[in-house]
């Protein structure tokens, strides 16, 4: 097994902060991703406006060709206002279901802030640890430097008090960062919820 040495650690936490950085930059793609389905969104939300509009203009439509079904030389037929009315209806759930995508989609964006957040609380969490890891290397260093050319003692009990404090600071930092972790994978679970509800509102619509 090959020795392992104070650069060893120092590697580690050099690594460590190169890591969340990425996951830092992750998180930032993924809250513009957020911020162009919101988007999307809403360009539906106005599409669904506009076939508002235009579903009311054929619902007046339908009305008047009611009136003008029931005169014989009218030239309007049972046959066209059954037909106008089946366009309402068409049209009608062809709205209803774009309003549940929209909003499906801006439920999405919404979720995916609160997990770039939390991905970006970890991401500080873990170059603290890193800081913490050198520290501790560095210190223990310093306190075998002090052992090998015989500082007094008082200075190297000094030196270790300080290792105990910064050895229960550094093991409170790792829980945190396992916290921070659980709560990204919940975040996640309910992300992957919402891409759920989106899939399940899609239907045959233009």
């Amino acid at each position: 097994m090959p020795i392992v040495t104070h650069e060893d650690a120092i590697e580690l936490a050099k690594l460590d902060v190169e890591v969340a950085h990425l996951f830092t930059k992750i998180a930032h793609k993924i809250n513009s991703l957020g911020s162009q389905e919101k988007k999307l969104g809403e360009m539906y939300q106005s599409y669904g406006k506009d076939l508002q509009e235009y579903l009311r203009k054929l619902r007046d439509k339908s009305k008047q060709m009611d009136v003008l079904s029931r005169e014989e030389h009218s030239g309007v037929e049972s046959e066209d206002v059954a037909d106008c009315k089946k366009k309402i209806h068409d049209v009608d759930d062809q709205i209803k279901m774009i309003e549940g995508f929209y909003d499906r989609l801006k439920d999405l964006s919404l979720q995916k802030k609160g997990l770039t957040k939390k991905m970006e609380e970890y991401s500080k969490l873990v170059v603290h640890n890193a800081k913490i890891r050198k520290q501790i290397v560095m210190l223990g260093l310093k306190i075998e430097k002090s052992k090998n050319k015989m500082v007094a003692a008082e200075s190297i009990s000094t030196d270790e008090d300080k290792m105990k404090d910064i050895d229960r600071e550094f093991e409170r930092s790792n829980k945190e960062i396992y916290k921070k972790w659980d709560q990204i994978m919940d975040e996640r679970g309910e992300v992957n919820q919402c891409w759920s509800a989106l899939k399940d509102s899609i239907d045959e619509f233009e």
